[in-house]
């Protein structure tokens, strides 16, 4: 909760990064961060991303836009890689970036490293919501004042997206 106070009562500084940056925090796995096998929780790495998305938002401006905008932004999908284990009072890293966005979702790459080397990578994929409803990127940006244009995607952010289409194909005929 002190994060999203933090963030709301920075959110109208000047905009230190631009949209496509990479944004890192550094964090600790604490006592609290940790399961059974001693190393950090798998739900614990949801609570670091979320927090840094929210600190990019905040250091790019695009929060005060959409906290302006009335724009709110809802995860659709994630995926996450678990290479190497973060153990107790471990520092690490957290880079966050946006990579692109489609005509539906924005897509974020995250990326946990400690000393150098890569733990944990995730892909997330996020839909804009405006008045209860989701919008394309564009029309969000719109509402923003904001004319970006999306870079390329890279191909494992499309193998993924075709694999979520895969498994949405499967639901629908159970």
């Amino acid at each position: 909760m002190l994060e999203l106070i933090s963030a709301a009562r920075r959110r109208k500084r000047p905009p230190t990064h631009q949209l496509f940056d990479v944004v890192t925090l550094e964090f600790r796995v604490g006592l609290l961060d940790i399961d059974l096998n001693m190393h950090l929780n798998n739900a614990k790495y949801l609570k670091f991303m979320d927090r840094s998305r929210l600190e990019h938002a905040v250091v790019t401006g695009s929060l005060n836009r959409m906290i302006e905008a009335r724009c709110n932004v809802v995860v659709a999908n994630t995926e996450i890689a678990y290479i190497r284990e973060l153990r107790p009072y471990q520092q690490f890293q957290v880079h966050t970036r946006i990579l692109g966005w489609d005509d539906k979702y924005v897509y974020y790459d995250q990326r946990f490293e400690s000393q150098r080397k890569l733990h944990t990578h995730a892909l997330v994929r996020v839909v804009n919501v405006y008045g209860g409803k989701a919008i394309s990127p564009e029309t969000a940006q719109d509402i923003m004042g904001m004319h970006l244009e999306s870079p390329p995607l890279p191909e494992y952010v499309e193998q993924w997206k075709r694999l979520l289409q895969s498994k949405k194909r499967l639901t629908e005929t159970d």
